[in-house]
């Protein structure tokens, strides 16, 4: 009877650590996908760059002002950029706020006063 128990304990044993064996296979899987990913973005962003980077070497005007947003922009042209945010917050005669994610941008009668970039997602420039 004994050695039955501890047939079956081993059984057990064997099959739990397959199966955490494949959750880790699952989630090494997915990170190399997502590395993937990452690395064929940033081949893109480096080829643009290179495409904005005049013959005597200096940079081109490398971000359009569709490319982000700043002070004193639209709603709509935040939306556009930015895309639709985690969270609204419509404080009526206030204003409203965009969160992305941590990050929150601020308006005032339609446009941007104010934001913070706390998870650095915003894609925002400070006019010149």
């Amino acid at each position: 009877m004994k050695s039955c128990i501890s047939i079956l304990s081993l059984c057990f044993l064997i099959i739990s650590c397959n199966q955490s064996s494949q959750t880790e296979k699952d989630y090494i899987k997915n990170l190399e996908e997502k590395n993937k990913l990452l690395e064929k973005e940033l081949k893109e962003t480096k080829s643009k760059t290179e495409q904005n980077t005049t013959s005597n070497g200096k940079k081109g005007n490398i971000a359009s002002s569709k490319d982000y947003f700043t002070i004193g922009s639209s709603e709509d042209e935040v939306l556009e950029i930015m895309g639709d945010p985690t969270r609204l917050l419509d404080m009526n005669s206030l204003g409203k706020r965009f969160y992305y994610g941590l990050s929150v941008v601020v308006f005032e009668k339609g446009k941007v006063v104010s934001y913070d970039n706390f998870d650095e997602n915003l894609k925002v420039r400070v006019k010149r």
